[in-house]
């Protein structure tokens, strides 16, 4: 694991833990205030998504969220096989009548043993968060990469 660290002042300052060019995001439990995690009416267990990390000597967190509703399920299938996950982040290009249309996809990808790669879209969960990563990724001078989208083949 490689962590990135930026220089301030003559000093250095860790700004977020990456792998392979890319931010970690951890899942957490979320817990009530005696510390039991909270669950669902059916048992399973409540979590969050977390991109952590500081800024200017403080420390902040980039909340993450399913891309929908059902967005849960394949989450917790990819954090099942490991409690923390890259986070891939790409900019789709879709030209559709001769207008280009473009799309942050945000991913979290984990290899198992096995060598599956396990993925799921997410978003961050606010304006702020989105705020936030961008100003991570202007810190560690990560770019986006660009992907060109066939519309027919787009979902």
């Amino acid at each position: 694991m490689a962590n990135e660290k930026k220089a301030t002042n003559g000093t250095m300052e860790q700004v977020a833990e990456m792998r392979n060019g890319n931010f970690i995001v951890r899942r957490e439990a979320i817990r009530d205030k005696r510390g039991n995690q909270y669950m669902t009416d059916d048992g399973r267990l409540y979590f969050k998504y977390k991109l952590c990390g500081t800024l200017r000597g403080r420390r902040i967190a980039v909340d993450f969220s399913p891309k929908d509703k059902g967005g849960y399920v394949p989450l917790d299938l990819v954090f099942d096989v490991n409690p923390e996950a890259e986070l891939d982040i790409t900019d789709e290009v879709t030209e559709f009548n001769g207008r280009k249309q473009h799309r942050t996809v945000y991913t979290v990808n984990t290899v198992d043993e096995n060598g599956v790669v396990w993925h799921a879209e997410v978003k961050p969960t606010g304006k702020s968060d989105v705020d936030l990563l961008t100003m991570l990724m202007n810190m560690v001078n990560k770019q986006i990469k660009t992907v060109e989208v066939d519309p027919e083949t787009a979902a």
